[in-house]
C-alpha cells in the first residue's frame, strides 16, 4: 500500500489544536490538508479557533478546508424527509432509554470522507464508477490523523474504510489532554474550548450550567431545540414517549443547577474519535 495523503480531522478542541499547533511548531512532522466538518451548531468559539488555526497553518504551507453536509438544526426543524438522529434521551411507560446516534458519521465523518475521495480523483488515485461513485485505487492508502490524547485512549477506532487509515499522534507521544493544555501554555498559544455541537445530549450537567451562566444565546438556542423535541414534528414522528437533551428525562428549562450533578459523564459514548476534539 501507498500512502498518497495525510490529513487531519480538526475538531478545534484543545487535542486537534494541539496536533496542528504542533505542527507549526516543527514538532511533528508536515501533512497535507487539515479539515474541518461543520455541523452548523459549533459555538462561535469554535469557529474563531478555526479561523485561528488556518492562518497558522498556512504560515508553513497547510490548507484547512471546511466541509458541511447541511446545518444540523436546519435537518431538525425540516418540515420533512430523512434525518439523522442525534443521542437524545427518551421517558417513555417510566423507562429511560437513548436515541440510535448518527449525526457523527453523517455529519463529521462522511463529509471528511467525500473530501479525501475528490482529492483522490483529482490527484489521479481513485476513479469515479458510472454511479458516481468516487473509488481508490488499488494500493493506495491515506492515513487521517485524530485527536485523541491517552486519557481517552478508549475512543480509538480504526476507520470503516480499509484504505483510510487512522493515526493518533498524541496516544504515540503519551500526552493527555492535560499535557496538551500544558504544552500550549508553555509556548503562549490560545488554549482552546472544548468542540462539541451546542445540542449535544453528551454534555454534562455542569457544561449545561456554564452555558446557561455564561453564554445566553446559546442557552436559548438549546431551550428552543430541546422544548421543540417534545413538540409533534417530523424529527419525533413515530417515537414513543418524549425526547429529551438532559439524560434524566428532564427539561433542561426545569433543571436546579443550585443543585448536585445529576447527569452523569456520557464523554466516552461518542466513541467515532470525530466530535470533542
Amino acid at each position: 500500500m501507498t500512502n498518497v495523503l495525510t490529513t487531519l480531522s480538526l475538531g478545534c478542541g484543545v487535542q486537534s489544536s494541539t496536533i496542528a499547533e504542533m505542527i507549526v511548531e516543527g514538532e511533528l512532522p508536515p501533512i497535507d490538508i487539515a479539515i474541518f466538518a461543520d455541523t452548523g451548531d459549533e459555538p462561535d468559539y469554535v469557529y474563531d479557533q478555526r479561523d485561528y488555526l488556518k492562518d497558522r497553518l498556512a504560515s508553513v504551507g497547510i490548507p484547512l478546508e471546511t466541509v458541511q453536509k447541511e446545518s444540523l438544526i436546519s435537518a431538525i426543524y425540516r418540515a420533512k424527509g430523512r434525518f439523522a438522529s442525534i443521542p437524545c434521551f427518551t421517558y417513555f411507560d417510566g423507562q429511560l432509554g437513548m436515541m440510535k446516534r448518527q449525526c457523527t458519521r453523517e455529519y463529521k465523518i462522511a463529509p471528511i470522507e467525500r473530501l479525501i475521495r475528490r482529492k483522490l480523483l483529482k490527484m489521479g488515485h481513485a476513479k469515479e464508477t458510472k454511479a458516481k461513485h468516487i473509488r481508490a485505487k488499488k494500493g493506495v492508502e491515506i492515513t487521517t490523523w485524530l485527536g485523541i490524547s491517552l486519557d481517552e485512549a478508549i475512543r480509538m477506532k480504526d476507520n470503516r474504510v480499509k484504505w483510510i487509515k487512522s493515526k493518533w499522534p498524541l496516544i504515540e507521544l503519551r500526552m493527555t489532554r492535560l499535557d496538551c493544555a500544558n504544552w500550549l501554555t508553555a509556548k503562549g498559544l490560545p488554549l482552546p474550548n472544548k468542540s462539541s455541537c451546542r445540542i449535544c445530549p453528551f454534555h454534562s450537567h455542569a457544561h449545561w450550567k456554564n452555558v446557561k451562566e455564561t453564554r445566553p444565546e446559546d442557552w436559548e438556542h438549546v431551550l428552543a431545540v430541546d422544548e421543540y423535541l417534545r413538540t409533534d414534528n417530523n424529527f419525533t414522528a413515530g417515537m414513543k414517549g418524549d425526547m429529551f437533551l438532559y439524560s434524566q428525562g428532564i427539561p433542561l428549562k426545569e433543571i436546579d443547577f443550585s443543585k448536585d450533578d445529576l447527569q452523569d459523564n456520557f464523554f466516552d459514548l461518542c466513541d467515532e474519535g470525530y466530535c470533542f476534539i
